[in-house]
């Protein structure tokens, strides 16, 4: 009876151990797969982000290469860093590969990859390369700019393997305890299995069989025969909900990664103040279509969009206003394109549009048109009205010959183009362009040499009293370069005014017209005023008037000789300045002409509210006025207009003695032009005071009647 019992237990027990052992071993299975899948996912996912977060950083730290790197800026940008726990180092080199600056982490312990032979020699070749695995480490090298044309290297080191044993322990301890109840509920079900009929231990093993190859922990099984196998079904069952538990948190936290990796890409390629795609975007998008364009011989444009006097508007009415502003520009220019075209924000003020699929250039100078017509209606910021536009160049991908750098330069050309030709408009790159571009270059590089080697000269052209008496000169400024020959004021003053040079010809200009004052008072036989013609760049800092003092000062010279001459546009353009300096100036003696008057904004509104001493009125209603009845009435009405305000009135492009005629007997004050004289070298002066008195003395000595009044 023992020997039966004996035996009777050993069966027992085998069948409890080959139970038990079965269900641990299915229990750690699942739980193993889930836990790689889960590492497997991760791994991939922190490689990514770190791929996009390496990029993006490499892309924030090319600003600070457009000029010399400094030590503390790289140091700050860096910093960034500081915030991703796992990140420990981070070192940026130069195009040379030398270390210009190191990140750390300060909890950071020390590492020894640097011993690593994978990692020496991923380094020893100098090359960027991807996110790779060594040792518990990330390491990833990338360029800072044109991967062709780098201007640095970001190396990254990414510490993975504590962050990943963290969560298998977590998940571990929330797992055993869970996986040991279902143990113990299992050998108390298998205790009486052995015992019942066997049919429903089949059905219970087919329908595992079942859940195994289809992998639906969804499944249940229904619960037959007696208690134990009942008890098997339902236990089997909890289990099956346990694991699809599982299973469906895995599914989740699968979500939340892929949900981060379409964050970090959003942030990673699209600009946080427009919701544009940036310039990293785009260029990718720019590279795959220009591809696609050359395989398919079909062409393609883009347009490079600068927003005219963004500055101004910034610091008049604030960033906030001007963050709106590009905001809803944004949104014209993108209402004004075609659904396949993209708009992308490359940074400050610049847009960046891509037209793909173009026959000619023709849909794409429509579409400029299109832009330029939407932004003439003001745009309303909070309490401002602000009338903006854009200038906009435009490049073709064949004539460009499929070469990004080359597009984006001939775009960026065409529309420095288009602000110098007129801002508000647009205009298509040719050769030419690039001519005129490289001759610009060439005469901004030589403006300060050429104060230096006293290539400026000045020439001055009288201006006439309605009595006939000398009692002025315009001082002009005239440039004569080795290389370049004679270059007109029309073309190098617009360039130095937008290259930033201005002030210092201004200021060349002023001390010479100071200095000549006594030679000039010299050869008059009456007291003359000397004009000097000032931009609206001259107004935004003191140095003009701490260089006039200083000239004042050495020459030993009077400021009521000398007058300063602003274009009515420049005024209107920084009216508070201006009307800030001209009080000052005018407090001390000196007189304000306003130069080109009706040719600019062409309102008499602010007339009452400016210092002014004498309206120059332009040449062109001078000359019209003898070809147009209206252009005669408007030079009535503002010589009409001078009279009534107390103003000097001075009419330049005086060129004919019919010209001269009528503007006397119209009541004009003082008359400039070429018929009393061409501007003059100072050697010359004499001669031109002379040719001037002899020419207004002909006015008079035979008068022959004229039809013109």
């Amino acid at each position: 009876m023992l020997a039966g019992n004996h035996k009777k237990l050993g069966i027992r027990g085998k069948f409890l151990f080959i139970s038990t052992l079965s269900i641990a071993l299915c229990a750690l299975s699942v739980f193993m797969v889930s836990l790689r899948e889960y590492e497997a996912i991760y791994i991939h996912s922190v490689k990514n982000n770190l791929q996009a977060l390496v990029a993006n950083v490499a892309d924030d730290l090319l600003f600070s290469f457009s000029e010399e790197p400094e030590n503390f800026i790289l140091k700050n940008k860096l910093l960034s860093f500081e915030r991703y726990d796992h990140i420990l180092y981070a070192d940026v080199y130069d195009a040379h590969w030398n270390l210009l600056e190191r990140y750390s982490k300060t909890s950071a312990k020390p590492i020894h990859i640097i011993d690593n032979p994978q990692y020496q020699a991923l380094i020893a070749q100098k090359k960027t390369f991807p996110v790779t695995h060594i040792d518990d480490f990330l390491v990833s090298m990338d360029t800072i700019g044109n991967p062709d044309y780098p201007v640095g290297y970001l190396e990254v080191v990414h510490d993975f393997n504590q962050p990943i044993a963290s969560r298998r322990h977590d998940l571990l301890i929330k797992a055993i305890p869970l996986v040991l109840l279902i143990l113990v509920i299992s050998l108390a079900i298998s205790w009486y299995m052995f015992q019942r009929i066997v049919t429903p231990l089949i059905r219970l093993s087919a329908f595992t069989r079942q859940v195994k190859h289809s992998r639906n922990y969804t499944l249940r099984h229904a619960a037959e025969g007696v208690s134990e196998v009942l008890h098997l079904s339902q236990d089997i069952n909890s289990m099956l909900e346990t694991i699809n538990q599982e299973h469906q948190l895995n599914q989740e936290q699968n979500k939340k990664l892929r949900q981060q990796q379409v964050s970090m890409f959003h942030l990673a390629n699209y600009d946080h103040l427009t919701d544009l795609p940036n310039r990293r975007y785009v260029m990718e998008t720019l590279k795959q279509y220009l591809l696609s364009a050359q395989q398919h011989h079909t062409d393609m444009a883009i347009f490079f969009l600068n927003v005219d006097r963004f500055k101004d508007i910034n610091d008049l009415m604030g960033h906030t206003a001007g963050d709106d502003l590009l905001r809803h520009l944004s949104q014209l220019i993108a209402r004004s394109l075609r659904s396949n075209d993209t708009l992308a924000r490359l940074g400050g003020d610049d847009f960046l549009v891509v037209l793909p699929d173009l026959p000619d250039s023709s849909i794409a100078k429509q579409i400029a048109q299109t832009i330029i017509d939407r932004l003439k209606t003001p745009i309303t910021i909070s309490q401002w009205e602000i009338q903006t536009s854009v200038s906009i160049g435009i490049a073709m991908a064949k004539a460009s010959d499929f070469d990004i750098d080359t597009l984006i330069s001939n775009a960026d050309i065409a529309m420095s183009h288009s602000k110098n030709v007129g801002k508000g408009s647009y205009r298509l790159f040719n050769p030419q362009m690039l001519h005129q571009k490289r001759r610009m270059l060439q005469i901004i590089n030589r403006i300060s040499t050429a104060i230096d080697n006293h290539e400026f000269f000045l020439v001055y052209q009288p201006k006439v009293s309605r009595q006939g008496e000398v009692i002025g000169f315009e001082a002009l400024i005239r440039w004569n370069n080795p290389d370049l020959g004679m270059i007109a004021p029309s073309e190098f003053i617009p360039i130095a005014e937008n290259g930033g040079k201005i002030s210092e010809i201004t200021s060349w200009m002023l001390c010479q017209a100071i200095q000549d004052l006594d030679e000039i008072q010299s050869i008059c036989p009456h007291p003359v005023i000397i004009s000097v013609n000032i931009s609206s760049k001259d107004l935004m800092t003191t140095q003009l008037e701490n260089v006039l003092h200083q000239a004042l000062t050495t020459y030993h010279q009077d400021i009521t000789r000398l007058q300063f001459e602003i274009t009515e546009s420049s005024y209107l353009e920084k009216f508070d300045l201006a009307n800030q300096f001209f009080s000052r100036i005018r407090a001390q003696g000196s007189s304000i002409a306003l130069d080109d008057f009706g040719t600019g904004y062409s309102s008499l509104s602010y007339l009452n509210r400016i210092d002014i001493d004498t309206l120059k009125i332009d040449r062109q209603f001078v000359v019209n006025s003898f070809n147009s009845d209206k252009d005669a009435s408007v030079l009535n009405a503002i010589l009409s207009l001078s009279q009534q305000l107390g103003l000097h009135s001075c009419c330049e492009g005086v060129e004919t003695e019919e010209h001269a005629r009528y503007l006397i007997e119209k009541g004009c004050d003082s008359l400039q032009g070429y018929y009393f004289s061409a501007p003059v070298p100072l050697d010359n002066l004499a001669q031109a005071i002379h040719s001037s008195i002899q020419n207004y003395s002909r006015l008079f000595t035979s008068l022959e009647p004229h039809a013109h009044d």
